[in-house]
């Protein structure tokens, strides 16, 4: 399947678990390819700019930002999910687009406890504030790891950490 079928197959997995799990607003479905999976492939060129190694999506939810990336990127992913029933969808998702991913059923703070969970890339759309969303991030990072986080227009970013396109800041550890 190509990539672009994946990314179609996605939002349809997505559209049908949508009303049992509430993964994203139901005002956000018909409007799913451009409000997610557009905006988090923005983070694409960032993923290509890390080292060779498995990337991590905290807070992953309903697969955003880590399963369009993990489509278009082919690396390995972690996703970061502590709610089972919306670990359950990813595992479905992952089965069924056969993506080389991780599901965790843990919380970023968890996996920071775990010295074999270190990772390349970490992202982190919609989960905590800037300055809160980068400190989960940073401890699952290896040297030379790329922090992502999505953050609003009027979102105050710490010190340290740039604003690299419209709405997403990074921070290299």
């Amino acid at each position: 399947m190509s990539d672009q079928g994946k990314l179609e197959s996605y939002a349809a997995l997505v559209r049908a678990w949508a009303p049992r799990l509430d993964l994203v607003s139901p005002g956000d479905l018909d409007r799913f390819e451009e409000r997610h999976i557009l905006d988090s492939l923005r983070a694409g060129p960032l993923v290509e700019l890390a080292p060779e190694g498995i990337c991590a999506d905290v807070g992953s939810g309903a697969g955003l930002p880590g399963i369009p990336l993990a489509i278009v990127s082919r690396r390995s992913w972690r996703l970061f999910e502590p709610r089972a029933r919306r670990a359950g969808f990813l595992e479905e998702v992952v089965r069924t687009l056969d993506l080389d991913c991780e599901v965790l059923q843990m919380t970023a703070q968890e996996g920071a406890d775990d010295p074999s969970l270190r990772h390349v890339v970490a992202t982190a759309r919609a989960l905590a504030p800037p300055a809160q969303a980068f400190e989960l991030l940073r401890p699952l990072l290896s040297s030379g790891g790329r922090a992502v986080v999505w953050h609003g227009h009027a979102a105050e970013l710490p010190p340290g950490v740039e604003s690299w396109s419209d709405g997403i800041a990074q921070v290299i550890v």
